[in-house]
């Protein structure tokens, strides 16, 4: 079975959409769909079928890792999908995936290929934090349009999209693993309430020796809205929070471990 784990806070009419990319692209196998539901007076209407089986949870909530740890202990399949309510999938996501993850036991975490509603290519994968990139990402230079080489670097602007490859990290918008992968404590450190839980589950595998490969044959849509965007909003003030706490957990901005480098 896959399961596909998803969090809801304030997004019940996306997160009716993903259940009907998921019905609309069913892939060989079982497939469920496990929310948990971190604003319960949301009214959500999805009910199971042949073609998905939906369990939502309502949360008191304690953000977007610890829900997502929460579907975990309530879904059954042997394949993760981690995904936004703002995910769709596309035909033959699943499968791929799946099949991907079964031939390759060195690869710990998929990440696909992710377009914007309009059909471009979305920045996904990154290469990891440095403190020049740190910097800039406050800065108005940003806002301005401007962008140092070190920033495109981080963007992976010279990796070809087309092409399979290993990256240091992705984001959580939609990522893909096996359950028999997954830390005792669950899929992300709860610590992060919101942001940096990606970074940190990225660089947990390639430590384990496993290695973040993004997979363009796997492609899902996301509606990115980008609310960290601004450091004086809500969720601009969690994201430098989260990465406060990374950076203590960590002890700085490590990097890709040498051995795993070597071995991609």
């Amino acid at each position: 079975m896959i399961s596909v784990l998803t969090v809801n806070y304030h997004s019940s009419p996306d997160l009716a959409l993903l259940a009907e990319s998921i019905r609309g692209h069913q892939p060989a196998e079982p497939v469920e769909l496990v929310v948990t539901n971190n604003s319960p007076a949301d009214s959500i209407r999805l009910a199971s079928d042949e073609r998905l089986s939906v369990s939502v949870e309502p949360a008191r909530n304690r953000g977007f890792a610890a829900g997502i740890n929460a579907a975990l202990r309530r879904s059954q399949g042997d394949i993760l999908m981690v995904a936004n309510p703002d995910v769709r999938v596309q035909a033959g996501t699943l499968n791929a995936a799946a099949d991907f993850l079964r031939r390759t036991p060195d690869v710990g975490l998929v990440l696909p290929l992710l377009r914007h509603p309009e059909g471009a290519i979305q920045s996904s994968i990154r290469r990891f934090y440095t403190w020049p990139v740190v910097l800039y990402a406050r800065t108005p230079l940003r806002w301005a349009g401007f962008r140092p080489g070190f920033f495109r670097r981080y963007l992976c602007e010279d990796m070809d999209r087309a092409v399979a490859q290993p990256v240091d990290w992705g984001l959580g918008a939609a990522m893909f693993l096996r359950r028999c992968d997954v830390a005792p404590e669950g899929v992300f450190d709860e610590r992060f309430f919101i942001y940096f839980e990606d970074v940190d589950l990225c660089l947990r595998t390639w430590r384990r020796g496993l290695k973040v490969f993004y997979c363009p044959q796997v492609e899902c849509v996301h509606a990115h809205r980008r609310s960290s965007r601004n450091p004086f909003s809500l969720a601009g003030r969690r994201h430098v929070q989260s990465l406060i706490r990374f950076i203590r957990k960590h002890g700085g901005l490590p990097q890709r471990p040498v051995h795993s480098a070597q071995q991609a």
